[in-house]
């Protein structure tokens, strides 16, 4: 276990940073004796247009007291799982092998089923957990003291780290990713609610989590309320918890200004993805089952997995030649898209509801598939083939999808629409830029385009590494040798206050602490 330490340095050219280091500002606490707090705050699904002073002033007066992101974007798949570890990671779902919620686990089986993408060891990229107990570590486990509160069982499932895999080794072994410090179970919370539901309401998640907070350093929370009721009741629903989701905040925000932590914390509110909506009924779904079992008289069989804006499509044969894959593929491509059904197939009922398909490996033979540069998720994880919907179109496929029923729901996510999220950088450390907000560089950019000045899900990990001084370099990334990069994301350089003179401007903590 290494210790690396960037020692802060009294740089001029950055006032605050330059006057911390001095022990010169009475404004910054004083070196040696405190640590900053920084805490990511996830209010699934949560869209920038449900913040109001009205309905969420607590929301709001952050939004105005920060900095925050006009244009902001989750990745592809826009579902909660490959978001919540593109947040800890830092790198894209290509990397990360998460880039869905629901997959084939295990193509071996006479039948195979989709699983949620929630085991450990198919998390192939170190999370912030990793890195700070490798670049902070000491005795006790760290400096910086590490905690998570996740409402959601699946998001608990997938930080438990590499012991809990029973032995089971990560895909990548360069990896052995370890759980927070401080971690908490939802499954066993009195107000846990089952399947298919999973998770804790709000008000019993923020009251565990304000039990951890005084003993967490880097906290990582979860509130699922407002995509929980918008899967459940639609957007009526969705805005009846708002307020509460909102109240839950002040709550955090008001414990640490009594623990007189308020002043050295820098507060990330975010949120994984956006929602879409759509009437509830079998004219807003896809479904490519049958389609795919009728092309199986021509071309080798395929699954389809559906998980609500997006569906993956997958040859079942593994073994198979890959031209013979990449033919089956293209004939069930060419019929979702309306180009030609082979083999006597007709294209799925509603098929108007999809907005496009690409093949995570490259098929030279039909360009038109392919995965944008802009979508870093070609991995095996998200299937051979991933087919994504209008706005208000979702997939279903009985019998093999075991959720089918909630293809029905009209709260809906997944597809490119509703990669479109929020992001606050916030908090009262002196360092947070206050009432800015950060306007997209081009007119009505659309979900696919990547801009140089917004935020997005995978920004979180290096610009936490920076507050935290961890100083990680490239090569000890765990798929260097392939990749030759370290994160994905940047750091947002704009939200603080140290780079307004100097764009290099050093981490302004040794691990967490003002030295």
């Amino acid at each position: 276990m290494r210790h690396r330490l960037k020692r802060c340095a009294g740089v001029a050219a950055a006032a605050l940073l330059a006057a911390g280091c001095a022990n010169g500002d009475s404004s910054l606490p004083p070196l040696g004796a405190n640590k900053l707090t920084v805490i990511v705050l996830v209010i699934d699904s949560l869209m920038p247009s449900d913040i109001s002073a009205g309905t969420t002033p607590e929301l709001e007066a952050l939004r105005a007291g920060g900095t925050a992101y006009e244009e902001s974007r989750a990745v592809y798949a826009a579902e909660t799982i490959p978001h919540h570890v593109a947040m800890m990671t830092g790198v894209y779902p290509d990397r990360s092998g998460v880039p869905t919620n629901d997959f084939i686990d295990d193509f071996s089986v006479a039948s195979p089923e989709p699983v949620k993408l929630s085991i450990p060891e198919r998390l192939t990229a170190n999370t912030l957990f990793t890195w700070i107990d490798q670049f902070c570590g000491s005795t006790p486990r760290s400096d910086v003291r590490t905690g998570a509160t996740l409402s959601k069982k699946y998001l608990h499932d997938i930080f438990l780290g590499d012991a809990a895999n029973a032995g089971r080794a990560n895909d990548n072994l360069n990896v052995f990713n370890l759980p927070p410090e401080s971690y908490w179970d939802p499954t066993g919370d009195p107000a846990y609610i089952g399947s298919p539901d999973e998770h804790v309401p709000d008000i019993p998640t923020m009251t565990q989590a304000l039990t951890q907070l005084p003993d967490v350093d880097f906290f990582f929370i979860n509130l699922g309320d407002v995509d929980r009721s918008a899967h459940g009741g639609g957007q009526a629903a969705r805005s009846a918890v708002l307020p509460d989701t909102d109240a839950q905040l002040g709550a955090l925000v008001d414990a640490l200004k009594t623990s007189g932590r308020w002043d050295r914390t820098v507060l990330f509110v975010v949120s994984d993805h956006g929602m879409d909506f759509s009437a509830a009924g079998p004219a807003t779904v896809v479904s490519a089952q049958p389609m795919l079992d009728s092309l199986g008289a021509c071309f080798e069989p395929m699954i389809a997995v559906a998980s609500g804006g997006t569906e993956s499509i997958s040859v079942l044969d593994r073994s198979a030649p890959l031209a013979d894959r990449q033919a089956a593929l293209r004939a069930a491509r060419s019929c979702l898209l309306g180009q030609g059904c082979a083999c006597g197939a007709t294209q799925p009922l509603n098929a108007g509801l999809i907005d496009g398909a690409w093949y995570t490996v490259l098929d030279a033979l039909d360009a038109g598939g392919t995965m944008p540069l802009t979508i870093a998720s070609g991995h095996e994880n998200l299937g051979d083939l991933t087919v994504f919907a209008r706005t208000t179109g979702k997939f279903g496929d009985p019998p093999m999808s075991p959720d089918f029923a909630g293809s029905f729901i009209p709260g809906n996510h997944g597809h490119p629409v509703t990669l479109h999220n929020t992001f606050i950088v916030a908090g009262g450390s002196p360092w947070v830029k206050v009432g800015q907000s950060v306007a997209a560089s081009v007119a009505s950019p659309t979900p696919l385009d990547r801009l140089p000045e917004q935020a997005e899900n995978v920004d979180l990990a290096p610009t936490i590494a920076w507050l935290l001084g961890l100083d990680l370099p490239a090569d000890q990334f765990p798929d260097y040798a392939t990749r030759a990069r370290a994160f994905d994301g940047r750091i947002l350089k704009e939200a603080f206050t140290q780079f307004d003179a100097d764009s290099d401007a050093p981490s302004p903590t040794v691990c967490g602490r003002f030295e």
